[in-house]
């Protein structure tokens, strides 16, 4: 096994005036963001942003999954046009503290990251980063009134579908606004049960994914904008499922009570979501390496192959007789 270069090694690390520099830069960071940083954390105690915790260790592995886009040869490459993206941040942060705005100390995060990783990098350090940088934002809480435009036409599209397959499985059922109406039960599809939260989930993990896996940019574009509808199917096969247990609570209660299945509604199922989400999205993905097929390698042929590619056995033992001759 090969021994690691010292002097490789060395220049991964900063000189003593970079050094205090960057720790510097670090304790103003943690000075700053530090009540956002504790939102953030208070935050993601909610189910809806759980993911929350994961999204920071994902944005590292995201560097150093791309570590091969590090120049590692070429210093002094820090370009001055990180500094209009710095005062868009104290701009975004002036702002949020006058105005004591909800959500934007933590997005103004975003710009604070781009406009550092230019000033100190250029713009190639920003094309190996900002897959990274943008996945932040998925750590960062929706503002109250984006989610209330999401939960809303999330509920009617989860109702109106839950219902169709409701009543083709046979069960009767009708919808009430955000309500579906069983024969003994009523399941309120309110904002926790729009799918917003796995809408956000798999948001997250779908441009993850686009970014890892070695696919066309369409492909990428189309597993990203797949989190929609699979967080929609999730949450109709998990109010579909219910149904069919209320369902199986009136005609044996025996085998299952109301109760259960109401509790099932409310605990199980949301747990159930994750696994059939990623089934979902892991048939696409099957589907769609089906469809397309990867073209194969062209590689010229050298003059022997062309030769034996192209004349039989006998003809090409004459051409070598002929040759032999001359």
């Amino acid at each position: 096994m090969k021994k690691p270069d010292l002097q490789e090694l060395r220049k991964w690390l900063p000189d003593r005036p970079a050094l205090v520099a960057w720790l510097a830069v670090v304790g103003v960071f943690l000075w700053t963001y530090w009540s956002s940083i504790h939102r953030l954390l208070r935050a993601w105690e909610a189910p809806e942003y759980g993911h929350g915790y994961f999204v920071p260790v994902f944005a590292v592995f995201l560097l150093w999954y791309r570590r091969d886009m590090i120049d590692r040869s070429s210093t002094n490459q820090g370009s001055l046009w990180g500094l209009p993206f710095i005062g868009l941040w104290a701009v975004m942060r002036w702002t949020a503290v006058y105005y004591a705005y909800g959500s934007l100390p933590e997005i103004s995060l975003l710009p604070f990251l781009v406009g550092l990783t230019i000033f100190v990098g250029g713009w190639p350090a920003l094309r190996w980063a900002w897959p990274a940088i943008g996945f932040l934002v998925f750590m960062i809480p929706l503002p109250g009134a984006v989610q209330g435009m999401l939960a809303h036409p999330l509920q009617r599209i989860s109702t109106y579908a839950s219902v169709y397959v409701i009543q083709t499985l046979g069960i009767p059922a009708v919808s009430q606004g955000n309500t579906i109406i069983l024969t003994e039960k009523e399941l309120g599809v309110v904002e926790a049960c729009s799918g917003l939260r796995m809408l956000m989930l798999f948001f997250a993990i779908c441009f993850g994914a686009a970014f890892v896996v070695r696919k066309p940019l369409w492909e990428k574009l189309v597993i990203v904008a797949s989190a929609i509808p699979i967080a929609v199917l999730s949450n109709v096969a998990r109010i579909s499922l219910t149904a069919i247990l209320c369902e199986i609570a009136r005609q044996w209660p025996s085998i299952i009570s109301m109760e259960q299945a109401d509790e099932f509604f409310h605990g199980m199922a949301g747990l159930l979501m994750m696994p059939v989400a990623l089934l979902i999205l892991w048939a696409e993905l099957a589907v769609i390496s089906k469809l397309m097929i990867a073209p194969l390698p062209e590689r010229p042929l050298v003059a022997n192959e062309r030769l034996t590619g192209a004349l039989r056995e006998p003809e090409l033992a004459r051409v070598l007789e002929r040759r032999k001759r001359k």
